[in-house]
Parts: structure tokens; C-alpha cells; sequence
């Protein structure tokens, strides 16, 4: 049933993050300088209420906002949060398609300052900013830098 909701074009994000593949897979989709990020609510995703749990929100628009940041600085390498401040608008019903697509607000050599909206439904569930640490590609394993190098999709 949820393969039906992913919408066409979407890929599997392809991340080793133990606990994000509590929630996923994520997907997405490369579209220049964006990247939308989300994946199909399921039961195991439903708060006691029959509602996403407000825990996997903040987490995907954390995510939306990280992988939204290694899209714009070319580095699909974990860009740790910094701050991260959600307003729930709300709630993002089972069953249906949930996805967001971080907005750059201002880049400089170590930081990214994003916000991003995640929708459901066709309706906003949650706002969020957060500023996120550019990685030193330096620090990043030698046998892996060619390989996080460049944007996702890529």
C-alpha cells in the first residue's frame, strides 16, 4: 500500500543512520537546487490519537533540512544540527504522502540556516528552521570522500 504513495521520480535516500531507518526508508528527489525529501505515513509512524507521531515530524524536517543542506553545499555527508525550532500547525494523518523541501536561507563556509514547510495532504503540518555545520571534508574518511562528494542525485 505505501508504495502507492510515493510519488513518481522519488528514490530511496540511500543513508547508513540506524536510527532514521527506524522511520524509513526516506526518499526523494533531486530538482536542481532543491531536494524533496519524505515518505509515506504508515500505522508504525501513529501516535495513540491515529495521527504521525509529533516525534517523526521534527525528525524528518530534521532530516529535510540536513540533506537539504549536503544538496546545496555538495557534501552528502551528515551536517550535524546545530538548532533546530518547530511549530506543529497540524496533524499529518496515516496513510497519506509527507514531505518537505529545506529552503537555504544563508550559507556560509560552516554553517547552512534553513527552514523548510513539511505538507501532508496538500496541507502544511509543520514549520522549521534550524542552522546546520558544513562538515570538513578534511575530517571526512578518505575512502569515502569521493563518494559523498556532490549533490544527491548526482
Amino acid at each position: 500500500m505505501t508504495d502507492t504513495l510515493i510519488p513518481e521520480g522519488f528514490r530511496k535516500l540511500d543513508i547508513t543512520d540506524d536510527f532514521v531507518g527506524l522511520i524509513g526508508p526516506l526518499w526523494f528527489k533531486a530538482e536542481g537546487e532543491t531536494l524533496r525529501v519524505g515518505l509515506p505515513l504508515e500505522p508504525r509512524h501513529g501516535n495513540p490519537m491515529g495521527w504521525a507521531h509529533g516525534g517523526l515530524l521534527v525528525t524528518l524536517a530534521d532530516m529535510v533540512m540536513g540533506t537539504g543542506s549536503g544538496h546545496a553545499t555538495g557534501i552528502r555527508w551528515p551536517h550535524p544540527t546545530v538548532s533546530l525550532s518547530t511549530e506543529f500547525v497540524r496533524g499529518a494523518r496515516l496513510g497519506q504522502w509527507l514531505e518537505g523541501t529545506a529552503r537555504i536561507a544563508r550559507r556560509t563556509l560552516n554553517f547552512c540556516f534553513c527552514s523548510c514547510d513539511l505538507v501532508c495532504g496538500g496541507e502544511v503540518v509543520l514549520v522549521a528552521s534550524g542552522v546546520f555545520k558544513v562538515p570538513d571534508v578534511d575530517k571526512i574518511p578518505e575512502a569515502m570522500r569521493a563518494k559523498v562528494m556532490g549533490r544527491w542525485g548526482d
